[in-house]
């Protein structure tokens, strides 16, 4: 039995320090995609665009404290903490599995809804509004709607600095640089798709890690509770 936790004891080590690891990377991850969203905050159209980015931010905080309090739980070798860290792993598992899900099957519905989105916010593109398709445009290096095309069908046909990066949209844009640029509608799309596969297939390797890690913690906790009492009996 000592043999047995001792594996179990460094295999938790192990595992707790690579969650550790994904914790952060999860929450460097959501944090960037937020942080593509700080100029759109003014936004109404978008500001629903970042639910995705907020709960991804939010699990890799979770993952990063469930593990370090496995950490704890395992160096202090009390099978009441590793069994609530185990627990709590098994509710975290949950979690992930849920919005992994989630993600999964609402996929193109939400991809949809990004470029309606867009469209929106090209429509309502007006002095009154103040020009909220500037927002995205500097956000993601683009220019219009589907192309810069679409500002000379309407208006005065003149391609707002917006389009070369300029946060001045009255300031002169030269063609070279808005001609190479992708419309705004499908740099969007592009970003929630690249992002949410990410997402997805991290999240189902998350689970499937989470799982295992509860079935070891409850394992390493039977084992402590075991050693304990044997050790009380020949105390």
């Amino acid at each position: 039995m000592g043999c047995m936790s001792g594996i179990l004891n460094i295999l938790l080590y192990i595992i707790n320090i690579v969650f550790l690891i994904v914790g952060i990377l999860l929450i460097v991850l959501g944090s960037i995609m937020l942080s593509n969203f700080s100029r759109l905050s003014d936004v109404e159209q978008l500001a629903s665009a970042d639910t995705i980015p907020i709960c991804v931010t939010v699990l890799g905080g979770l993952i990063f404290i469930v593990s370090f309090f496995g950490c704890c739980g395992v160096w202090l070798q009390n099978a009441c903490l590793t069994a609530t860290y185990g627990t709590l792993m098994f509710l975290l598992f949950v979690l992930q599995l849920v919005l992994t899900c989630w993600i999964a099957v609402n996929e193109n519905d939400f991809l949809n809804d990004m470029r309606k989105l867009v469209d929106t916010v090209w429509q309502e593109n007006t002095a009154a509004t103040g020009y909220p398709m500037g927002a995205l445009e500097l956000t993601f290096n683009c220019c219009g709607n589907e192309g810069y095309a679409n500002y000379f069908d309407v208006g005065n046909g003149v391609v707002p600095g917006t389009c070369c990066g300029y946060t001045n949209r009255d300031q002169t844009c030269p063609s070279s640089i808005y001609e190479s640029r992708q419309g705004c509608n499908q740099k969007f799309y592009s970003f929630w798709d690249d992002n949410n596969a990410i997402v997805l297939w991290s999240g189902l390797g998350i689970c499937i890690y989470e799982f295992i890690v509860f079935i070891l913690a409850g394992a390493l906790a039977n084992c402590m509770r075991k050693s304990s009492s044997g050790g009380a009996t020949y105390g």
